[in-house]
């Protein structure tokens, strides 16, 4: 393989001024080595390419002034020489060796090297302060050069290797959505590591979001409602059965939104599973079932209302999720001049809002035409309206 570097180590020995012998005291080696550097006669071993490429403030890369599919085999190389030095349990080699590759890391473009997370996880020689820290580091660096794409592996890997003082902190900075959120990333930690006793939180957290994916009423319901209202009604029963079925309530047709039972953390689906479920209901002139599911709705409603804790916990009956709580919050937004008192139940950054408000502007879209005909109608919605608690401000 032909190489460039006699001719840039001599060319950034006279940009700083030295002489051989000078460069040679610098590295504990002879002129005469350094000489032959320069003429191409013998190259400098490749442990030592990362001092010399630090001490002229350049990389490897430049300094070798190599081909693309000469930098690639000098990268596989320091890859082979990095897995051994961790395989061998050599600290001080490992960190010299992580400190090379993120300093070559904006030009080599090829340390995309997740195996040597991998290489430190086997050995569980992240465990040195110094050696973490390095990966930290190198963590740094690769969120600032890569593409964001090349990010995740990184996240999960660095999840896995933060010591629990600074994962919190990692977390909040680095943690996202789906497969790289904070819940994810912890537990996949947790798992590898055994910790056990941590491993159920997490667990009944991911439980819950993902339930909460599953019962969610479809974003652009009003056209469903109006292109389909058969099998709309059909998507919120089957919604509201499956929560209820979750949380082992079976109740009546007139209940199921409720469940039957007292307040649980799905008020929010339940409520806006209600509402649509009743919109559905009267769309198709079921006029009886329609009154039912929106009384059933508003009780969820009072309930809620009914608290007066500002600060409390919410969980449900489903075993799965036992023990699991939302912790609830109760807030005044200010709207128009006026304050209404919301709902924030949350869990983990997640969480849902309760506002009578909003109940009270869905129920005038024209989808609930038919049932405002009827005296039944404001009788309900008089106990809605009892629900939207406000105050000047």
């Amino acid at each position: 393989m032909k190489l460039n570097l006699g001719n840039q180590i001599r060319i950034n020995r006279r940009r700083m001024d030295l002489t051989q012998e000078q460069l040679a005291e610098k590295f504990g080696t002879s002129p005469q080595a350094v000489s032959r550097w320069e003429n191409g006669t013998t190259y400098p071993d490749i442990e030592m390419l990362p001092m010399i490429a630090s001490f002229f403030g350049t990389s490897v890369d430049s300094l070798l002034g190599c081909t693309e599919e000469e930098k690639q085999k000098f990268c596989e190389g320091l890859q082979r020489s990095f897995e051994a030095a961790v395989c061998a349990k050599d600290v001080q080699k490992s960190i010299e060796l992580l400190r090379e590759i993120r300093r070559n890391l904006r030009e080599y473009q090829y340390y995309w090297f997740w195996g040597m997370y991998n290489k430190l996880w086997e050995t569980r020689l992240f465990k040195n302060e110094r050696v973490l820290e390095e990966m930290r580091l190198l963590a740094e660096e690769i969120f600032a050069v890569c593409p964001r794409e090349e990010h995740f592996a990184v996240i999960g890997c660095m999840a896995d290797m933060e010591d629990d003082e600074h994962i919190g902190a990692f977390l909040d900075k680095y943690a996202g959505r789906e497969d790289m959120a904070r819940s994810t990333l912890l537990f996949n930690r947790y798992k590898k590591k055994e910790e056990l006793d941590k491993i159920e939180p997490v667990r009944m957290f991911i439980l819950w979001h993902e339930l909460e994916h599953i019962i969610s009423a479809a974003n652009d319901w009003q056209e469903y409602l109006c292109k389909d209202p058969v099998h709309f009604k059909w998507f919120c029963e089957t919604q509201l059965n499956y929560l209820n079925a979750v949380n082992c309530l079976y109740p009546d047709k007139k209940h199921i939104v409720s469940g039957g039972a007292g307040l649980d953390l799905w008020c929010d689906p339940r409520v806006l599973l209600g509402l649509r479920y009743t919109a559905a209901l009267s769309k198709l002139g079921n006029m009886d079932a329609a009154y039912d599911a929106f009384d059933d709705t508003v009780s969820v409603i009072e309930r809620i209302m009914a608290i007066t804790e500002e600060n409390f916990e919410m969980g449900c009956s489903s075993p799965a999720l036992k023990g699991f709580t939302l912790k609830g919050k109760f807030y005044w937004h200010e709207e128009n001049g006026k304050e209404y008192r919301n709902l924030c139940m949350e869990s983990g950054g997640w969480g849902d809002w309760i506002i009578p408000k909003d109940y009270q502007h869905l129920t005038t879209g024209s989808w609930f035409d038919a049932m405002r005909a009827e005296e039944r109608f404001d009788v309900i919605f008089e106990r809605l309206d009892k629900c939207v608690i406000s105050k000047n401000k």
